[in-house]
């Protein structure tokens, strides 16, 4: 398993994009970033402050997430 470094400031939709394996992290946090129009705005750093969730434990988790799976494209 590779490690992986989120971004703080990679977009939600980068994000899910490039690994989605992250997009179980969203959905388990009832995170609304799925399907979602804003996620093409709204960066990492943006969810966390919205969500009310400490940045570095979201990077981390979605990082975790990450490593799971390869990337795409």
């Amino acid at each position: 398993m590779d490690e992986v470094s989120i971004p703080e400031t990679m977009t939600a939709e980068e994000l899910q994009q490039r690994w989605p394996a992250t997009i179980r992290v969203l959905i388990r946090r009832r995170m609304a970033c799925v399907g979602c129009p804003m996620a093409r705005f709204d960066s990492v750093r943006d969810l966390a402050l919205n969500y009310g969730i400490p940045l570095e434990d979201l990077r981390l988790e979605l990082a975790q997430a990450a490593a799971q799976a390869p990337a795409e494209g």
